[in-house]
């Protein structure tokens, strides 16, 4: 049987008093997750809550022709749409596990009724919510506004370790780019002194506000 930490040890459930913890205990059941796994389809039907404690999952959606349409990576947060009075949750998107995942599922009947008698835990679910739709206006904004290189030089100047530690394949498919695209504004980057990399094959960032501005001047 899989051993699991207490639900206390993971934000922002290490918040709650020992009171609000046990309450929640009693509706929850632990899951844990491997890499590749789809956790949910978009428009799965749950009688449960998920909540990501710990891990890394992948949100995306399908487009018209197959392609993926990628949405963003979680590390921690709601996993479905959460709304008071309801007790069954509707994936907006697919969910793929990428690295070993450890959710929390709430029962929605229990919860709701949870919800009405314990003013902590219900502030601590509308937080989270405003952290997803902090998630869905991020990528509304780069996708509707940046254009590729906004989008590279974006995920380059606030997710560097990541995306070096990405396959060029990968990094295209999550900025929603063609790989040939990518390959072409990087070398532009690093023609304008913007980028170097080094003797590993890391790329590195050499002039970091001229980075900043690329997309910076797409908000505008």
């Amino acid at each position: 049987m899989q051993a699991f930490s207490p639900l206390d040890s993971f934000a922002p459930f290490d918040t709650l008093s020992a009171h609000s913890v046990q309450e929640l205990l009693q509706i929850t059941t632990l899951k844990l997750f491997k890499p590749k796994e789809i956790i949910l389809y978009e428009e799965d039907c749950c009688n449960s809550l998920y909540f990501l404690l710990q891990g890394s999952v992948k949100l995306y959606k399908v487009g018209r022709f197959d392609n993926e349409v990628f949405l963003g990576i979680l590390n921690n947060g709601l996993l479905l749409d959460f709304q008071i009075q309801c007790d069954t949750f509707t994936s907006f998107c697919n969910i793929e596990c990428i690295q070993d995942s450890y959710i929390a599922c709430f029962d929605g009947k229990k919860l709701n009724l949870l919800l009405k008698q314990n003013a902590e835990i219900l502030e601590l679910f509308f937080k989270a919510t405003s952290n997803k739709l902090q998630l869905f206006a991020e990528v509304i904004q780069k996708e509707l506004i940046f254009d590729s290189t906004a989008k590279l030089a974006y995920a380059l100047f606030h997710q560097l370790e990541l995306f070096n530690a990405r396959k060029k394949q990968e990094n295209a498919a999550i900025l929603n780019i063609q790989p040939e695209t990518l390959s072409r504004i990087l070398k532009k980057l690093h023609r304008d002194a913007i980028l170097t990399t080094d003797s590993q094959g890391k790329i590195q960032i050499k002039d970091r506000k001229k980075l900043q501005q690329i997309f910076k001047q797409e908000l505008k």
